[in-house]
């Protein structure tokens, strides 16, 4: 119970310098806030929100993508529909060009049954997707 907490109280710190960063555009509190994510995971491995937090950090605030998609993949290899994870991912992939298998994730996503405030916008994605999936074919 004591690794929890203290996992819980790393990932907290992670999160109040991701907030700083942001509010600031402040790049060095990002990277504080992922050294305090990687703390909690080491911390406990299978504290699946810090690992989350850490690849959305990853990705949009400091545009590391190989590093975000390895916690997503992660995230994924322990369960295969963790919504969050596929969402994520779907989008890191898409933005880098890899649109089928953002379509894939994100159909993966979208067979879920969960309420997310993300499904509507995954959506569009996905039919955004598909329609340049079948330009570039033609």
């Amino acid at each position: 119970m004591i690794r929890f907490i203290w996992a819980y109280l790393l990932y907290t710190w992670g999160g109040l310098h991701r907030y700083f960063g942001n509010q600031n555009l402040i790049r060095p509190e990002h990277e504080t806030a992922v050294s305090y994510f990687t703390r909690a995971l080491q911390t406990d491995p299978t504290f699946r929100q810090a690992r989350l937090a850490r690849g959305v950090l990853l990705w949009r605030e400091l545009g590391r993508f190989d590093e975000a998609t390895a916690d997503f993949d992660a995230l994924l290899a322990n369960n295969p529909h963790d919504a969050p994870a596929l969402l994520n991912r779907a989008l890191v992939l898409q933005q880098n060009g890899r649109f089928r298998l953002a379509l894939t994730d994100l159909e993966t996503y979208l067979s879920l049954s969960h309420d997310d405030p993300h499904r509507t916008e995954a959506q569009r994605i996905a039919n955004l997707l598909r329609e340049l999936i079948v330009d570039e074919d033609s």
